[in-house]
């Protein structure tokens, strides 16, 4: 549990140190930067000789200053007087020794005497009244002791003594130990309720939001949703099920609990859900899946009953809750205990009410194959419908209605704006317009020309704004040549249209673009995917054509290639059209071979591109040197520029 407040970090670290400072006592003084004596398990302490006495501690008061010194023990009790040996040194010569020279002057009786020094060594005066230091050790005392020089048993007195004062100092220790650990546990407890309050506090602030009554929308019907055509029969049987229930009762029949809209970004799934709604006259309950995603394990779940409680008061209506695949993957995939609370949570009530309550569940998700199937299966999602991109008549239903409000120049053709946005969704239609009427506002302009609709089409195409090409510009004739590369190809190898092209350079760095308008066909033969493939490479291709060398072709392919490469591994590895057979060999870990397969036929795709338009030089030439003109041109200034020249020789 985070902390907090100053307080309570301050707190805790009081009690760190006294739990620290505790557990010192218990343990063995160790290396600080005094020397330590350590004899028979017993530790003893430095030895310091008080100020005003000449350097020289005996009797009680040197006792009593070893004492003092934190609590450890004194080498005194030994009866040794403490001498400080940087005094002594001043008068006298004093020579460490080693181990061998000691026991030599010890066994051959020529200590007459020995005291301490304030270093913890011993200090040696030998018969011959010469000085000597050794550090402390056990063996050393008891070698005095032997010879009679240390009175014997005064190291056992000094280890008795120590074991019962470290008695005493290990229960205080325990017990102070046992004190602070209480102490920080009833800390920890009281500052991890306040916290939880705390967070209690918020989330019943969160959930008493949520349980607001929505604000009221303008009501929204099947006339405001175009391009649906095909899906109507089904979302008006779920309207009139909604309205008359009776009906369907009658006959045996159980209405729909629950409808999954399905399909790309921006197709209109919550526009479908509030027009069922607005068509049936009932209430609209609507949520976000990751409204339930919390931190907390239990809280998506809370919001679920009550999103279903509430509903079940106002039945019967519709609970919409958009971006499914938020809280409806498949449980176990991640280690996350709330998802799967809140999914659960969500597959009892989709179970605990019955079709008759009158409540109809509509989820929206761009992921349907990442759903849980507990979750999808009849019974509690009994229906699912595609919503995909629009095609041609769709797209020309949703211009329709978004222009009604659009004050469109003569000129300006739905038809042809149509067919030029193929692969926009719907709400990029909508997009497409609003932008060129804040164009036109811009310019102060009564109406919207096709010139508004062309720059925010490029606007939203190309992620930037027109930029204008200088004049002396080198790239300037290769850029036509590439472009011009593409637009020859697109026409001649496939039924694509090419709406516009322009090699207008634009603020995101593309120097140029190829508007294609692919078929609406959904099926695609295999002769159409190779010369796809050719369409991609026919940019690099011309500029090759158009360069003296290898050496100076630019990296102005790079998408092209790229798009090319996507598709011939769909060609191989999707669709079976390559040697290795009807095979999905994305499934597979070896691919080598699909590799190898894909070089060899980017290869002869390439070579079959350059010929072709090698052959069709007299066109490359004229699309090329007309966009170098005017920089843009119309379908049927290319079309009118191929006619003009010699029939394609394929």
């Amino acid at each position: 549990m985070p902390f907090r407040t100053k307080t309570c970090k301050k707190a805790f670290a009081c009690i760190l140190a006294f739990v620290l400072l505790a557990a010192a006592q218990t343990a063995p003084a160790s290396a600080s930067g005094y020397a330590m004596l350590a004899f028979e398990g017993v530790n003893y302490g430095h030895l310091t000789s008080p100020a005003g006495k000449g350097g020289q501690a005996t009797g009680t008061e040197a006792e009593g200053a070893a004492e003092g010194d934190g609590g450890s023990v004194s080498y005194n009790r030994l009866g040794l007087s403490i001498i400080d040996i940087s005094v002594l040194s001043k008068y006298m010569d004093i020579k460490e020794i080693t181990e061998k020279e000691f026991y030599d002057l010890n066994f051959g009786m020529k200590i007459a005497s020995v005291a301490l020094t304030s270093e913890n060594d011993f200090l040696l005066r030998t018969t011959d009244n010469t000085y000597h230091t050794i550090k402390v050790s056990d063996n050393y005392i008891q070698a005095l002791e032997l010879t009679g020089i240390l009175e014997k048993g005064a190291s056992q007195r000094l280890v008795v003594k120590e074991q019962k004062k470290s008695g005493v100092v290990v229960s205080f220790a325990l017990i102070a130990l046992t004190i602070s650990l209480v102490m920080l546990a009833g800390w920890f407890f009281i500052v991890h309720k306040r916290a939880y309050e705390t967070e209690r506090t918020g989330i019943n602030a969160k959930e008493k939001g949520k349980t607001t009554p929505p604000v009221v929308e303008k009501k929204i019907t099947f006339n405001e949703v175009q391009g649906i055509d095909e899906l109507k029969p089904d979302l008006l049987r779920l309207v009139d099920s909604l309205k008359h229930p009776a009906k369907y009762k009658r006959l045996g029949a159980r209405p729909t609990k629950g409808l999954i809209l399905y399909g790309p970004p921006g197709t209109g799934k919550t526009l479908i859900a509030k027009a069922i709604s607005g068509e049936a006259g009932v209430p609209f309950f609507s949520a976000s899946g990751s409204d339930f995603v919390e931190k907390y394990v239990g809280v998506g779940a809370a919001r679920i009953r009550d999103l279903f409680s509430k509903a079940r008061k106002s039945s019967p209506c519709i609970v919409f809750i958009d971006e499914l695949d938020a809280i409806g993957g498949n449980r176990g995939e991640s280690n996350n205990s709330e998802r799967d609370q809140t999914i659960n949570a969500l597959l009892t009530e989709l179970d605990g009410f019955t079709a008759t309550e009158g409540i109809l569940t509509i989820c929206a998700t761009n992921r349907l194959d990442i759903l849980d199937p507990a979750l999808t299966r009849p019974g509690r999602f009994d229906l699912k419908i595609a919503v995909n991109l629009p095609d041609k008549q769709a797209r020309y239903q949703i211009l329709k209605l978004h222009s009604k409000d659009k004050k469109l120049a003569d000129e300006v053709k739905i038809e042809d704006l149509a067919k030029k946005t193929n692969g926009f969704s719907g709400a990029e239609l909508e997009n497409l317009l609003n932008e060129a009427a804040l164009i036109a506002a811009t310019k102060d302009q009564e109406w919207i020309t096709n010139a508004d609709i062309e720059d925010a089409f490029f606007k939203i195409i190309m992620n930037g704004h027109k930029k204008k090409r200088e004049q002396d510009d080198e790239y300037a004739r290769l850029v036509a040549y590439h472009e011009a590369g593409h637009t020859l190809a697109t026409k001649l190898l496939t039924n694509d249209g090419v709406t516009t092209v322009t090699i207008i350079q634009s603020t995101s760095g593309a120097g140029g673009v190829t508007f294609r308008a692919p078929d609406d066909t959904p099926l695609k033969s295999k002769k159409y995917l190779r010369n796809l493939i050719k369409v991609m490479y026919a940019g690099r291709a011309a500029e090759q054509i158009l360069l003296s060398s290898d050496e100076d072709i630019t990296t102005g392919a790079s998408e092209d290639i790229k798009q090319a490469t996507s598709i011939i591994k769909q060609y191989i590895a999707i669709y079976g059209m390559g040697n290795q057979g009807m095979i999905d060999m994305t499934q597979l870990t070896n691919q080598f071979n699909m590799i190898e397969e894909a070089s060899k036929m980017a290869n002869e795709l390439y070579k079959e591109t350059l010929d072709f338009l090698i052959l069709n030089r007299s066109k490359l030439d004229r699309i090329a040197e007309a966009l170098l003109e005017k920089e843009t041109l119309e379908e049927a200034e290319i079309d009118q520029l191929i006619r003009e020249s010699e029939p394609v020789i394929a």
